[in-house]
């Protein structure tokens, strides 16, 4: 007669990774700025006291503003390892290789140009004098470093570290908590709240941003889009 053996041995069960929460969210957006806060103080402390110079005015106006905002931010989002695993699928550049991705580009492009058109050239409803009120372009002194500092800083940082948050972060948290039209608008209405002055064609701007990023599956896209429009922007600026 035959006995079946058992093992006796315990089944371990596969770790489950920690999911991604309101908490993680709020404290990444906290840390994004309490960071920014304390290292203001402690920088105007020793500008004040050691230094005695105006380097505190300098970090905290115009592109210089955004730089030190981005580099805090992309910080965080490199350094606290649920961000970092959250955002790490987003990062597929397979898509850069399919001709669709160009055309969702060139459609975005076409899309945000004609509705920033009749916002701020039709309607009148809109102004983007406050935009480089904010970027206080008008300080600079017209030398080739500080054109390029303004130029990089709105062009290329600012875009990155926009699509990260706004893109990756807050639409594809609220994509996968609770359904893709919820994380779609609602990442675009913040994005076009916060950017004063033209909240209409920002928020358009997030849509269009929002949907390429769903379609694509990847952050590179809108990326490029959002780089390619904030250039544009930057040129007229100066011109």
């Amino acid at each position: 007669m035959s006995t079946l053996s058992t093992n006796s041995e315990p089944v371990l069960k596969p770790k489950k990774k920690k999911e991604f929460t309101y908490f993680t969210l709020l404290l990444f957006i906290v840390l994004g700025f309490g960071l920014q806060i304390i290292a203001g103080i402690g920088v105007a402390i020793y500008d004040d006291e050691v230094m005695g110079s105006n380097m505190t005015g300098i970090l905290l106006e115009g592109p210089y503003a955004l730089l030190v905002d981005a580099a805090f931010f992309l910080g965080v989002a490199v350094l606290y390892r649920p961000v970092r695993r959250f955002l790490k699928p987003m990062w597929n550049v397979s898509v850069l290789k399919e001709g669709k991705t160009y055309v969702y580009i060139v459609v975005g492009f076409l899309i945000v140009a004609a509705v920033q058109y009749v916002m701020l050239s039709f309607l009148n409803v809109e102004s983007a004098d406050q935009q480089q009120k904010d970027l206080n372009q008008g300080s600079f002194n017209q030398t080739l470093l500080s054109s390029w500092i303004f130029f990089i800083s709105v062009a290329v940082i600012t875009p990155i570290k926009e699509e990260l948050l706004y893109r990756g972060v807050l639409c594809g948290f609220l994509t996968k908590r609770h359904h893709v039209l919820v994380g779609i608008f609602v990442s675009a209405l913040v994005f076009g709240l916060l950017h004063i002055g033209f909240p209409i064609t920002a928020t358009v701007m997030g849509l269009v941003f929002a949907i390429i990023y769903y379609r694509t599956k990847s952050i590179f896209p809108s990326m490029i889009l959002h780089m390619l429009w904030n250039g544009l922007v930057s040129i007229t600026v100066f011109f």
